[in-house]
């Protein structure tokens, strides 16, 4: 526990037929353990006192990772996750009436894709996700598909099984896997390939390949992009096989967002921005559910805060259009800000209307890791046209490549006759930041969000 603890012991023991696998975790010493002597049954205790009290940060990787502890796994994980495959499966196979309503959905699609998504479309609208999660409870409690079905609710496993039976009924050969929240990095790798959690794999997913496209279904809803998943990148296990995997989203659905802005510029500083934004993966998920239900009025509301997340005198030169019936997703809008740039004698200077940025802002200094699980990629690109009067370009971020723990950023910078053209990589990769490479981190981003990285400087053209 993350208290203070002044003392604590704990015994486990288990009948000879029965393996127990234990690992101690956290600094040396902390927690003593001991074997239990013969004749008792087979076991082990282990105990702890004067432990101090860690401090409350967020963003956490897994408890083994950083805490003094025990992690321990009494039984055959192998016959669990056989038996939770053999229950799936046979759940499965009950269900006539989801097999006939797979079939009408498939007769009415054009494709094998466009199936898949109608049957996915049709669980996400009609079958309500609710109920304990199924590890809470004893898996002779799965329900059947067609119980499902009539229900019209379940939670994850009985939705996986539901979609499970329709998929096969409409002629695929759909495959059951947990998925985790765990990514593949060191530090977690070690201990998850090594030793039992079955409390950390909890996300069952429907598996189908479709014309050479795997699709991962059950963790979205009829607003996603079919072939993306929010389990990207993460650490699964194929139940038929038992095959430990990473979880990958189709070409081009993972997590990703490319905005451009083009700024352009009268001798007195008055600008035009238009802004043009791109989402992908689950970003197109959330924002396509977004503005999908979002009333007429509200529209408008988040259009203004987003005019004036620019500048406080920013004033709208268009409509806010939003598209998300093609793939990826758009938002364009267009503003006019007056005196954004700043003559001063022969010189105009401005910033970029954003500020690059890998990382939240967070505390100066961690006692514990950082987790980062997921992987995303940001691309900005900024168009600029130079004012007519002022296409010396003296001063503009530089070419250079950030790179910290977690994340990295590249920025290039190419100027034409009246142009430049500025882009902003930022890739964000999973990794556990130790309290050592915080700094480092911070500085990463403390570089990337300073003035000079964003100021730009033009002088006068000077008649011949």
């Amino acid at each position: 526990m993350p208290d203070e603890l002044d003392q604590k012991s704990f015994k486990l023991t288990a009948h000879t037929n029965v393996a127990l696998y234990k690992t101690v975790t956290g600094p040396a010493g902390v927690v003593k353990e001991e074997t239990l002597p013969a004749p008792a049954q087979p076991g082990f205790q282990w105990s702890a006192e004067h432990v101090d009290a860690l401090p409350a940060e967020s963003q956490l990787p897994p408890e083994w990772v950083y805490a003094a502890g025990v992690e321990y796994f009494a039984g055959d994980l192998r016959a669990y996750l056989q038996e939770l495959d053999t229950t799936m499966l046979d759940r499965s196979g009950q269900g006539t009436k989801a097999a006939e309503a797979a079939r009408r959905l498939a007769a009415g699609a054009n494709n094998k894709m466009a199936a898949v998504q109608d049957i996915r479309d049709f669980v996400a609208k009609s079958i309500r996700d609710a109920g304990p999660s199924f590890i809470d409870l004893p898996l002779t409690e799965l329900s059947a598909a067609d119980t499902t079905l009539a229900d019209g609710y379940g939670h994850a496993a009985d939705r996986a099984i539901l979609l499970h039976a329709m998929l096969r009924a409409a002629g695929f050969k759909p495959e059951f896997v947990l998925a985790s929240g765990l990514p593949p990095i060191a530090g977690i790798t070690n201990l998850a390939s090594a030793f039992p959690l079955p409390h950390y794999f909890t996300a069952p997913l429907v598996r189908v390949d479709v014309n050479g496209t795997i699709c991962y279904l059950n963790d979205t809803d009829q607003y996603a992009r079919l072939g993306s998943t929010p389990h990207d990148g993460q650490l699964s296990v194929v139940l038929g096989s038992q095959a430990r995997e990473v979880v990958r989203a189709a070409s081009d659905c993972s997590q990703k967002t490319e905005t451009v802005y083009t700024m352009s510029f009268d001798d007195n500083g008055k600008m035009q921005l238009g802004v043009t934004k791109r989402f992908y993966g689950p970003d197109y998920n959330q924002r396509n559910r977004y503005f999908s239900e979002l009333p007429p009025e509200e529209k408008k509301r988040y259009y203004q805060e987003v005019v004036s997340g620019i500048s406080q005198g920013a004033r709208p030169l268009s409509d806010l259009l939003t598209k998300f019936d093609d793939y990826p997703g758009m938002e364009k809008f267009s503003v006019e800000i007056n005196n954004y740039a700043v003559a001063d004698g022969k010189y105009l200077y401005f910033d970029l209307p954003f500020t690059p940025s890998l990382f939240p802002p967070g505390p100066d200094e961690r006692t514990l890791p950082l987790f980062i699980s997921s992987q995303s990629d940001t691309r900005v690109r900024t168009e600029i046209e130079l004012p007519p009067g002022f296409r010396r370009l003296v001063m503009a971020p530089k070419l250079q490549t950030l790179e910290g723990p977690g994340g990295k950023a590249q920025i290039t910078t190419r100027t034409s006759e009246g142009k430049c053209i500025i882009a902003h990589d930022l890739e964000i990769t999973p990794a556990i930041v130790q309290p050592k490479d915080y700094v480092s981190m911070l500085n990463t981003e403390a570089a990337l969000g300073q003035k000079a990285s964003r100021l730009f400087l033009l002088e006068k053209d000077v008649a011949p």
